[in-house]
């Protein structure tokens, strides 16, 4: 009788036990599901015309405007564009029409420069484009765009 009540003790602390960690493992997986459903909401896309894209030769600088198609703010400070696989030497962007908050729907215009390009009026070229979202929930995502272009080129 005692080695009954002495096991029915032992498995009801361990089942105490199991509880406890089945509750923690289950806040992590909802934690970890919310954070992925957002992470849909967060894109980026190509705005304009792809086969107008402004190319000044005298400059070597390529305009580029790309648009906000998420639900969550993006952010203009930290993002990288690549130009045929290259990084450019320098860029600059502005949100339009806000000036700062690259919210849904809103515009940056990017302009990306190299001293390198040889670029001509016509030339294809291949974009890439990986920014990261604003705080969501806790978590940044990553929002990412890649286009062939035509540039449009003029001095």
């Amino acid at each position: 009788m005692i080695m009954l009540v002495t096991a029915l003790l032992i498995s009801g602390g361990a089942s105490a036990v199991l509880i406890s960690e089945w509750g923690d493992a289950l806040r992590v997986v909802q934690i970890n599901e919310r954070a992925s459903s957002d992470k849909d909401d967060v894109s980026v896309a190509l705005a304009g015309d792809p086969a107008m894209v402004a190319h000044n030769t005298t400059a070597s600088t390529i305009t580029l405007y790309f648009v906000n198609t998420g639900k969550f703010d993006l952010d203009a400070a930290n993002y990288e564009v690549l130009i045929n696989g290259d990084a450019p030497t320098s860029s600059s962007a502005t949100v339009q029409p806000s000036g700062t908050d690259w919210n849904p729907g809103y515009l940056l215009a990017i302009t990306l420069s190299n001293n390198s390009w040889s670029f001509s009026d016509g030339d294809d070229v291949a974009v890439y484009f990986i920014g990261i979202s604003e705080r969501v929930n806790g978590y940044t995502h990553s929002a990412v765009a890649d286009a062939e272009v035509r540039l449009n080129a003029f001095a």
